[in-house]
């Protein structure tokens, strides 16, 4: 999915927009962990960071087609992010769903309606460095959750569940997968970084409703230099997710 060139690139610019972000430069709704440290950094298409390298792996043409496969050739922006954990291991994130906590409180009959509502999203992961920390339960995207998995992600997420794999990759590879599959970020003491792209495109149809209100984790994107700094075959993509704002 990455040519060798280009992960260099990606994995160079990951640091520079860690390393200006750590000095104060510029900042667009980073989340900060331990020790101050970046740890899930926005904003990467942003002219200010200088990194179009990220906008181009977003539509590079082996991302794009295994998305068309499985989503159409209708697309909008999804989004992209960058995991870039230092300095703050161990660290969990806890057990959860890509569902806004939706499936928190929901019946049986509630819970299958969501995981069996149409696909509409598809996002991935890039390691950038080896990455063993993103952890899963196979098939759980596909089926309402045990008792066990009910209590993991409503009362305790750090419980161990039975059935949890880590999907461990190697610097360079990726990962497609359901977010509405039960998963994780876990890091033991022995991991020295983790450094991860995440991206997304979404399915775009003429009958989607607008969003009541911007994600603040996307306000950036609403900035009057954003859509000129894209590549060409990004704009669409952006035009369609821009017309769904309520601003």
């Amino acid at each position: 999915m990455v040519e060798p060139a280009v992960l260099d690139e990606l994995e160079a610019g990951a640091r520079r927009i860690r390393d200006k972000i750590r000095a104060g430069e510029v900042d667009f709704k980073t989340v900060f962990g331990d020790n101050d440290e970046p740890s899930v950094i926005w904003g990467l298409l942003a002219p200010e960071y200088g990194e179009p390298v990220f906008a181009a792996h977003l539509v590079s043409e082996p991302i794009a087609s295994y998305v068309r496969a499985l989503l159409g050739d209708e697309l909008r922006l999804g989004g992209v992010a960058l995991f870039a954990t230092a300095n703050q291991v161990p660290y969990n994130t806890g057990w959860h769903r890509d569902l806004d906590g939706a499936d928190k409180g929901a019946n049986e009959a509630e819970e299958l309606a969501l995981l069996n509502r149409p696909k509409t999203v598809l996002k991935w992961h890039v390691a950038l460095v080896d990455d063993p920390c993103l952890w899963i339960v196979p098939g759980s995207q596909r089926r309402c959750r045990t008792e066990a998995e009910r209590v993991a992600l409503v009362e305790d997420i750090h419980a161990p569940l039975a059935g949890a794999e880590a999907i461990k990759l190697k610097r360079g590879q990726t990962v497609f997968w359901d977010g509405a599959t039960i998963h994780r970020g876990w890091a033991s003491e022995g991991i020295e970084e983790r450094l991860s792209l995440v991206g997304s495109l979404r399915q775009y149809r003429e009958d989607e409703p607008p969003e009541k209100e911007v994600d603040e984790r996307f306000a950036w994107l609403l900035a009057d230099n954003i859509r000129e700094a894209l590549p060409e075959k990004m704009q669409l993509y952006y035009d369609r997710w821009r017309a769904l704002q309520p601003v």
